[in-house]
């Protein structure tokens, strides 16, 4: 009989230079734009705002990671409405109330009770304030102003791909090629059930999904890459200010981080996390929480693994490896300088083995790894990692461990410079676990 074997969905977000033609625009034009995708904002010289917010015509409004506007979702302890503008001295829709700020006052509900945020699924809770207000994601996809958008110019092509054994479609993003929307161009790939390729390019910094399945020695692949575009990629923490035209905040003070999460961050901390990896870690479980998700454990050999490949990405950036076929390695690749197996890990995946192992070559642990990845062409922050992830669908159904991920409990965390890694595992870790006090996450 043979054994099921899963290739890590990997999700690689590679940071790229590319040249922008800017056209000259008059002093003051700055203007609002539109796509298929949503409304950005875009300032007289041709740059607009991401992970930002801005106050716009005596509004506010915020931007997510790819500069588009934010509707129908709490920002911290902000909610933007229907038409992306923060609320004040109202009820939000799912019954809390917001003062003359914009900011949610604790304890103040409206009668109605709507236990679902919209578009995010996102139940409140005072307890996780600075969290459970993320909800969904602004814009998954493309990230390119002209031509905008899921599927690029129209390039793309389905493809049955391979032997055709489970048709999958266009776009399949998990182990058994189900059907998803690639970016950009997109042709289909694989043996076996098809996968897809997509490429939608624009700027600086780009994000790219790999999902591979080895499944009685089939494999399927999916392959989404998305360009964030230029100008702040930073998370962009209001402040006060005054202007049209000038990031602040609504009320010149830094949206409330809950204290469950400054908590948590601490005791983690406390145990030789650093900060961006304790908050990384909740991060992605607040998300998790958000879809009504159980919140993963902290595997310290998983984490042992992250840490390893984030300084060996960092110092020898083994994704600039070819292979003996001359074939380019991607984030998933490792150096030779290490107490490892060298990898070269390429698009078409022809080196699973190698990742799989790689928690057996380091650690104690017996079972398999599988990674989701990130690079940034400055100094990546967790926030960065999380919203490029919850905006392609294959990092995304890792992350909240859906469909064939659905027996993944626990993930091992890394993130410094310009890399994160994140290892996922079903298997029960030898070497225990980073638990907190009183806040409960599932153990394999």
């Amino acid at each position: 009989m043979n054994l099921f074997k899963r290739l890590m969905c990997s999700v690689s977000a590679v940071a790229v230079s590319a040249f922008l033609v800017i056209p000259v625009m008059a002093a003051n034009e700055a203007q609002w734009k539109r796509n298929d995708k949503g409304w950005w904002y875009e300032e007289a010289d041709g740059s607009y705002p991401t992970n930002a917010w801005k106050l716009i015509k005596d509004k506010w409004y915020y931007f997510d990671g790819i500069g588009y506007m934010v509707e129908n979702r709490w920002i911290g302890n902000y909610y933007l409405g229907a038409d992306g503008a923060m609320l004040v001295n109202t009820s939000t829709p799912d019954g809390y109330y917001v003062d003359a700020t914009g900011k949610w006052v604790e304890g103040v509900r409206n009668t109605v009770n709507i236990s679902k945020t919209s578009g995010s699924g996102t139940k409140r809770s005072s307890s996780v304030a600075g969290s459970s207000r993320s909800g969904g994601s602004g814009g998954s996809g493309g990230s390119r102003r002209s031509g905008g958008g899921s599927g690029g110019s129209g390039r793309s092509s389905g493809g049955s791909g391979g032997s055709g054994r489970s048709g999958g479609g266009s776009g399949g993003s998990g182990r058994t090629g189900r059907g998803g929307s690639g970016s950009g161009s997109s042709s289909g790939s694989g043996v076996g059930t098809a996968g897809t390729t997509g490429n939608t390019t624009a700027s600086n910094n780009t994000a790219s999904n790999n999902t591979a399945v080895n499944n009685n020695n089939t494999t399927h692949s999916v392959n989404n890459n998305v360009t964030v575009p230029s100008g702040n990629n930073t998370v962009v923490i209001p402040s006060g200010n005054t202007g049209n035209n000038t990031v602040t905040t609504p009320n010149t003070t830094t949206p409330a981080v809950s204290t469950q999460e400054t908590q948590i961050i601490e005791a983690l901390k406390a145990m030789g996390l650093t900060e961006k990896e304790a908050k990384l870690y909740y991060k992605i479980n607040a998300y998790r929480e958000s879809l009504g998700l159980p919140k993963l454990s902290f595997s310290k050999s998983l984490t042992e693994v992250a840490r390893a490949h984030v300084r060996d990405s960092n110092t020898y950036t083994p994704e600039n490896q070819v292979d003996s076929r001359g074939e380019q390695g991607n984030l998933h690749s490792w150096s030779g300088n290490g107490s490892w197996t060298r990898l070269v890990y390429t698009d078409d995946h022809h080196y699973g083995n190698g990742m799989w192992s790689k928690p057996r070559e380091i650690t104690n642990y017996t079972g398999n790894g599988y990674e989701i990845s990130a690079k940034y062409s400055g100094m990546i922050s967790p926030e960065t990692a999380l919203n490029l992830w919850k905006n392609s669908p294959g990092h995304n159904q890792v992350m909240s461990t859906q469909g064939m991920w659905s027996d993944l409990k626990t993930m091992g965390v890394s993130i410094d410079g310009h890399y994160a890694h994140v290892w996922f595992g079903s298997d029960a870790d030898p070497d225990g676990y980073y638990d907190v006090a009183n806040y409960d996450v599932i153990h394999p």
